[in-house]
């Protein structure tokens, strides 16, 4: 493996500047090892018992996969069974002798084959916030110990990535006064100290915070500040 190669691949994952963009240098690094075909995408789990699923990159045969979204084949994986949970990478086979699986599982195997994915390896990354990453490679069943440690770093920095890029789009739906507002905000002002340098009243001001927070889609202004801190920061 040529770590030159992979050092440049990874300063481009970091610095493309679209998501898009960010989504390739991320395939890149899994042709570097030999990682032909692969998803990346995390499960979320909700309080109720749900679990959703959400692709953000792949190279599994493009049928499957959005045959596997649109059915929603993520809710009865036994794949996906260990979501949650801390564990090393593992790997699956789909034995069609399994008498432990349910009617509904054996046709998410058996179309699974039919679309040519019968085998392959799973890395969980570490679960945060109620979503767990995951990287599944097909006809695959081990990784190099370098490449699990670089999948491992490029998976976290193509998040990070990620969150910068959605923080940046909703911010940019900001009015310039909004933005002013933010601006002012995060240098540590209060709402009053705001109010007296624009010289408005702080009735306004509360009223920008408002819409800002609806605009951002969040809930409180700590929350509101963290966004708008990731898309600042590498935008300054």
């Amino acid at each position: 493996m040529n770590n030159k190669s992979i050092e440049s691949l990874l300063s481009r994952l970091y610095e493309e500047e679209s998501l898009c963009g960010t989504k390739e240098a991320f395939i890149e690094i899994c042709r570097h090892y030999s990682m032909d075909q692969f998803f990346l995408g995390s499960c979320h789990y909700h309080k109720d018992g749900a679990l959703n699923f959400e692709l953000y990159s792949d190279s599994y045969p493009v049928n499957w996969m959005t045959h596997y979204v649109q059915n929603k084949y993520n809710l009865d994986d036994p794949r996906l069974k260990e979501y949650g949970k801390i564990r090393p990478p593992y790997t699956w086979e789909l034995d069609k002798k399994n008498i432990e699986l349910s009617a509904v599982q054996q046709n998410i195997f058996k179309e699974s084959c039919d679309f040519g994915v019968a085998k392959g390896l799973t890395v969980p990354f570490y679960p945060k916030n109620g979503i767990q990453p995951l990287l599944s490679v097909f006809n695959q069943k081990t990784l190099h110990p370098e490449a699990l440690h670089i999948l491992t770093f490029a998976t976290k920095l193509y998040f990070e990535r990620k969150k910068f890029f959605e923080s940046k789009k909703l911010i940019s739906n900001l009015t310039p006064r909004e933005h002013e507002i933010l601006t002012l905000k995060s240098e540590g002002l209060s709402t009053k100290s705001i109010a007296d340098r624009l010289q408005i009243s702080e009735h306004t001001i509360t009223f920008h915070l408002i819409n800002i927070k609806k605009k951002l889609h969040t809930k409180s202004i700590d929350h509101t500040m963290f966004k708008f801190g990731v898309a600042a920061a590498r935008s300054n």
